[in-house]
């Protein structure tokens, strides 16, 4: 009998590998059971679930189930009618309510880490909380029975140790009135019932009960008549507490039996976690993907692997070669011709593209850095020999059985895998035939895979639309081959060359190569010649990548240069802004000294600070906006070299206060006014102006401020006039003269709404609108006291005025 496409793929060794990687019995059996799925949302969802597992354990922590005991057999136990568990198997019950109980506790409320569907999933297990107390309660870790079980079992064992205290005071009187010798002046049980031993010779001076002799004959154990009564008591006691534990036991059991669906679908649940961890575990040792199932039959592999062959090369320290290919959709071919010498990865590469179809649909991710798969209605191959004695079945019988059940099976939507075509015959007669079968299958639609050695079929594959030609690659220099899939060339089998390195003699070799024909000699000649375009090409594109990724680096070094020298630029501006302002107070400072009138003195002060406030601010504003317009225009110039160009906003959505997305900026700023084809934008404490199209998005638009707002650039929040119970107003960004004008109505509001204080907001920037504010404010007649604000309410960007009461 033919064996499945899953023994020849080897999927079940795919999923002993995961397997290895569960944490539990009841999760190995789910790994075990899966199997080709044919409905995508549910792949998908399954998918979702390992790529959340896979980002838990991405973050380092871990998920296993390694105290749970299987629940399979006790569960079993479970369902039989009138059967009581035993301590131990309570106990097990109890580390599935644990480990339910654990799951639920980790992924309850992980906003932090998103796992909404981990965080689901858990939710929905069952709580037994209850039940796991009682059982905790009753049974100890060891397997024992609490003395807490129950007041009649604590009351009994009370009993059972007052018992046997009176029996061994019993005992040991009869002892030391004998003054046995020392080794034989001890109490022991026989049958359940403390005895002493007595010397067979002496045994009639104790009277009593003889349970048992010693293994010489020369020692009796003997009940003394004065112990009787306590033992028997003692075996009362005993049989009410085994009475009592019983139905303790028989107690627990029926609370489990009442949870027993609860209890069969929380291990169902947990068996598919230790599932779903174990293959993100399996996703991130082999570098694995999610699959994209795809409309249609288009199937495409970007360095795709075969995780099984990997599995064996990874203790030797190698690694698989990975392939890509793409089968199916508009541009591309259903039938893959491959050809190669043997020992060239031919049968691995039909493996490996079965092996990620199974895995993709059994919802097992797939070792690629891309894999776009269809759903198969099956997946049928012919890898291997399948000749049978005991059947009377050559090579070549078996094969084509094989063939003939894939014909009657193959659909548009199969997947055929077939090594070596029709071999074990007569070449011209096993070519034929294998064209015929690719044709069968290109007409039905069916994404088809097939190894080959015939020349035939290379041609077919070249001169047949949909049919595509591939060859595993082969080193001539160093006649071995390199296991890379050439898609769009034929491939050589360059036996007569491995037969060279395996040391036949040179004059056969020659004979050999003087039997071929020209057709065949002209025929090899022009594939050596396209495997060299093909690697000139490849050799090309890897210098390009090479030559794009120094472009990059060397862009992104000149980008940081370029921000370095604006850092320092500002800096600069900074410091002279600094010298200036401190150089024009100490002017203004000795001018006030040398003048008598106090007031006067007072006034010219105020009056001075004042505009000196105002030419500061100016300044800053001025110069803030020329460091920043040539920020954005090298900006601009940096952004040349882009490939994405962003679409420009319509300028009627450009409103005053508005918060756009600017090339080269990483966060939102805010739009003050359009000035010709520049913006003058705000960041931070800085304002500055930008080419119009460098904006490529609104955030959220803001309330618009008013005409005259707009044109001084300042931001007004806007409320209803009825409301004056505001208490605090922003004057960031007005000159010395704009916020006085501004506070001393606000003043005026917050007074006629008896507010005991109020807050202004004026920012940090060079300190000189914090100054002309405490100026005014000092002065103003509404106003008792001021005072910077609490660190943690803004501190010296906040000011707060008391007002007269």
């Amino acid at each position: 009998m033919s064996r499945s496409a899953e023994e020849l793929l080897e999927f079940d060794h795919l999923k002993k590998i995961i397997g290895g990687m569960t944490t539990s019995a009841p999760g190995r059996r789910e790994i075990e059971s899966l199997g080709p799925g044919q409905d995508a949302n549910s792949l998908n969802g399954e998918f979702a679930l390992i790529g959340e597992a896979a980002e838990y354990l991405r973050g380092g922590a871990e998920l296993g189930f390694g105290s749970l005991a299987d629940p399979e057999t006790w569960l079993t136990r479970l369902a039989v009618p009138n059967s009581v568990f035993s301590a131990d198997e309570l106990l097990r019950s109890a580390t599935l309510m644990e480990a339910s109980a654990a799951v639920r506790q980790i992924f309850r409320e992980d906003d932090e880490r998103k796992l909404r569907l981990l965080a689901a999933r858990a939710a929905s297990l069952p709580d037994f909380r209850t039940l796991l107390a009682a059982i905790r309660r009753v049974v100890l870790p060891n397997g024992d029975i609490s003395d807490d079980a129950s007041p009649k079992l604590k009351r009994i064992r009370a009993n059972i140790g007052e018992s046997r205290q009176k029996i061994r005071r019993s005992l040991e009187s009869i002892l030391r009135a004998r003054g046995e010798a020392g080794g034989e002046d001890y109490i022991t049980l026989r049958n359940d019932r403390f005895v002493i031993p007595v010397r067979a010779s002496e045994r009639r001076s104790v009277p009593g009960v003889v349970h048992a002799a010693s293994a010489t004959g020369q020692t009796v154990f003997v009940e003394p008549l004065d112990a009787v009564d306590l033992n028997n008591r003692l075996v009362r006691l005993s049989e009410e507490e085994t009475a009592e534990i019983a139905r303790i036991l028989d107690e627990l059991t029926s609370s489990v039996r009442e949870q027993e669906q609860p209890l069969a679908k929380a291990a169902e649940t947990i068996a598919h976690f230790d599932s779903v961890f174990a293959r993100g575990r399996f996703a991130r040792a082999y570098d694995c993907v999610a699959p994209e199932f795809t409309e249609g039959n288009r199937l495409q592999l970007q360095f795709a692997r075969n995780p099984v062959l990997e599995a064996v090369l990874r203790p030797q320290e190698r690694r698989a070669v990975p392939l890509s290919l793409a089968l199916g959709g508009e541009h591309d071919g259903t039938v893959l011709v491959i050809s190669g010498p043997n020992t060239g990865g031919k049968t691995v590469a039909l493996k490996t593209v079965g092996l990620a179809a199974l895995a993709a649909q059994s919802g097992i991710p797939v070792a690629a850095d891309r894999a776009e798969v269809p759903i198969f209605d099956r997946v049928l191959a012919d890898i291997g020999d399948e000749q049978s004695i005991a059947a009377d079945l050559s090579t070549f019988s078996a094969h084509m059985l094989n063939l003939k059940f894939m014909l009657q099976a193959a659909t548009a939507s199969s997947l055929i895998l077939v090594d070596e075509m029709v071999t074990g015959t007569a070449p011209e007669e096993g070519a034929a035939l294998a064209v015929a079968l690719l044709e069968e299958f290109r007409e039905r639609g069916a994404l088809t895979l097939a190894t080959t050695h015939h020349d035939r079929l290379k041609a077919y594959a070249s001169t047949t639309p949909g049919v595509v030609n591939a060859a595993m690659e082969f080193d001539e220099e160093n006649l071995r081959p390199t296991y890379r899939l050439l898609v769009g060339v034929p491939g050589t089998s360059s036996g007569i060359e491995i037969a060279r390195r395996l040391g036949l003699p040179a004059r056969a070799i020659e004979r050999a190569r003087a039997g071929l024909s020209p057709e065949l000699r002209e025929a090899r000649d022009l594939i050596a010649y396209l495997h060299r375009g093909r690697d000139e090409i490849d050799a090309e594109r890897t210098r390009l990548r090479e030559e794009m990724t120094r472009l990059e680096a060397e862009r992104n070094s000149l980008r940081g240069e370029w921000i370095e020298r604006q850092k320092k630029r500002i800096a600069e501006l900074e410091r002279t802004f600094a010298e200036t302002e401190k150089r024009l107070r100490a002017d203004i400072d000795r001018m006030a000294a040398n003048m008598k009138d106090r007031s006067l003195r007072t006034q010219i002060e105020k009056q001075a600070g004042r505009r000196a406030g105002k030419l500061f601010s100016d300044a800053r504003v001025e110069a803030d906006a020329a460091v920043v317009e040539t920020l954005a225009s090298s900006q601009h110039d940096l952004g040349a070299t882009e490939t994405a160009v962003a679409q420009s906003v319509p300028h009627e959505q450009l409103v005053a206060g508005a918060r756009i997305l600017v090339k080269g900026f990483k966060q939102p700023v805010v739009f003050r006014r359009q000035q010709g084809e520049t913006a003058e934008i705000e960041a931070g404490p800085m304002r500055m102006k930008i080419p119009l199209p460098e904006i490529i998005g609104i955030e959220s638009p803001q309330p618009t401020a008013t005409p005259a707002a707009q044109r001084r650039g300042i931001s007004v929040h806007v409320q209803a006039s009825a409301d004056l119970a505001a208490e605090e107003i922003n004057v960031i960004g007005c000159t010395v003269e704009e916020a006085t004008a501004r506070v001393d109505k606000f003043l005026d509001e917050a007074a006629l709404a008896g507010k005991p204080s109020v807050r202004i907001i004026h920012g940090h920037g060079t300190g000189a609108l914090r100054r002309g504010l405490a100026d005014f404010l000092a002065s103003h007649p509404l106003v008792e006291k001021i005072h910077a604000e609490a660190e943690d309410r803004g501190g010296s960007a906040v000011t707060v005025a008391e007002l007269q009461s």
